[in-house]
């Protein structure tokens, strides 16, 4: 048999590692409610609500009894990748060529995932069920949203720092993150302040610069309508992603002298807490 030899682990495992890398947003996600993932599993994320603060005058206190906050993740997207090799075997023995097969189903599996996140902060979303159906069911977006009054540094400046604003009302006060366009990061980067030559941690990770505390990085998979880029402020928790490589296999083609590989990315994403988030719109039109 042609691909008796097939390599379905470290094939796996290499292309989950480079799908790590890959990415941007997914970074940016809390990944700590992750294990073995599924299509149509439901991962319990766990909470509680928030003590009630008294006054303390000597009588006897109240013990209440703290409300239960856990949310649902489903896991409901399934992304595939498929391409034919002349020899999977042959392949395989020849040093850097499995990689250069790897890279290109990492390519378009990490694209996949990216624009899943922008999309999910923008309230556009959907499981793979529904998006081949066009039902127009969406998954919540961001509740937070600021709008920018124009597609000027200035107003990309003011917009932006409204939002830290908005969470830092809502008591997050540590650093976060910002995820902005292309051409809206060319018109802002003079906000910046720039990286250090040897930050080369912050380079690999996307990283452009900073304003005001929080990573800025420049991503082309922001969600955009047409009309409006829907950039993201927020913490690295108020996304939670749960995703992995669910097989990746090797066969023979049907009518082809030739072998194929193909694999098969499952996952899921939802905001898990609003009050670490916002939206920004910035137009992506100046007007005079």
């Amino acid at each position: 048999m042609a691909v008796k030899n097939f390599m379905q682990t470290v094939w796996s495992k290499n292309i989950q590692d480079e799908l790590e890398e890959e990415c941007k947003l997914v970074k940016d996600c809390t990944r700590e409610y992750e294990g073995d993932c599924t299509y149509a599993q439901t991962v319990k994320i766990l909470g509680v609500g928030d003590p009630t603060i008294g006054n303390y005058i000597g009588q006897d206190i109240t013990i209440e009894a703290m409300d239960d906050k856990g949310q649902d993740l489903t896991i409901d997207v399934r992304k595939y990748f498929a391409f034919e090799v002349p020899d999977v075997d042959k392949a395989q023995s020849v040093p850097g060529l499995p990689e250069k097969y790897q890279e290109k189903a990492v390519k378009g599996l990490a694209l996949a995932r990216e624009k899943f996140i922008g999309k999910l902060v923008a309230g556009k979303a959907q499981s793979t069920s529904d998006e081949v159906a066009k039902n127009g069911t969406y998954k919540d977006g961001a509740t937070n949203i600021v709008t920018a009054t124009n597609k000027t540094q200035a107003a990309i400046r003011a917009a932006l720092t409204s939002a830290i604003v908005k969470l830092r009302e809502n008591n997050f006060d540590d650093s976060g993150v910002i995820e902005i366009s292309p051409a809206d990061y060319a018109l802002f980067k003079e906000e910046l302040i720039d990286l250090k030559t040897n930050n080369d941690d912050l380079i690999k990770r996307g990283v452009v610069g900073m304003f005001d505390n929080y990573e800025v990085k420049s991503t082309n998979n922001v969600y955009n309508d047409g009309n409006y880029t829907y950039s993201i402020v927020r913490s690295k928790h108020a996304i939670a992603f749960v995703g992995q490589i669910n097989e990746v296999e090797a066969g023979r083609m049907e009518k082809r002298f030739s072998d194929y590989v193909r694999g098969l990315d499952v996952y899921g994403a939802k905001i898990i807490d609003q009050k670490q988030i916002v939206c920004v719109k910035i137009p992506m039109i100046a007007t005079a």
